[in-house]
């Protein structure tokens, strides 16, 4: 055991989580409940770590292994995952409204079906001609309007299905799976 502290990102004067724990994976499972708003998180090993419902909104989680982690539920609004390694977590319900997720390893992350923000990052990381101009603003429409995907199958139909195959290609189904009714 060893005392682990965990400050606000904003004021390292302001301790949020203090005591004796084997790790800071173990501090954060042992305080579930705690509010984690602005924590500094930075570099945290927290594989596998189940952060479920988690407030983590606007913790500093750069370069932190949030690999297999369950982030369901979690709000993680204007977090900065910058370089996280989020690697087969589950992002199921997860609100990552407003979140840094450049550099993020996000490959192999699960559950990210409703998550428009994620979305998002995904196209950002595309080449700009891999979608076709038509496409494009399908994908402007999405992201602008924040469209449910129910909206989404009525107004773009095939439309949509361009993209999310070429987003398949690139390891993210889940949209693909989703979309798979239309023709």
């Amino acid at each position: 055991m060893k005392e682990i502290k965990i400050v606000s990102r904003w004021d390292s004067n302001k301790v949020l989580l203090c005591g004796q724990y084997e790790s800071v994976k173990d501090c954060l499972v042992k305080n579930k409940n705690a509010n984690l708003s602005g924590a500094d998180l930075s570099g945290a090993d927290l594989y596998g770590a189940n952060l479920s419902r988690a407030d983590l909104s606007g913790a500093d989680l750069y370069g932190a292994n949030l690999s297999r982690a369950d982030l369901s539920g979690a709000y993680l609004y204007g977090a900065y995952l910058y370089g996280a390694d989020l690697y087969g977590a589950d992002l199921s319900g997860a609100n990552l409204s407003g979140a840094n997720l450049s550099r993020a390893d996000l490959s192999g992350a699960k559950n990210y079906l409703s998550s428009h923000d994620f979305f998002q990052e995904i196209v950002k990381r595309q080449d700009s001609k891999t979608f076709t101009s038509k496409e494009w603003v399908c994908i402007g429409q999405i992201i602008v309007h924040r469209l449910c995907w129910s909206s989404i199958k009525k107004r773009f139909n095939k439309g949509a299905v361009g993209v999310f195959k070429k987003l398949a290609k690139v390891g993210f189904d889940e949209w693909g799976k989703h979309f798979r009714g239309l023709t």
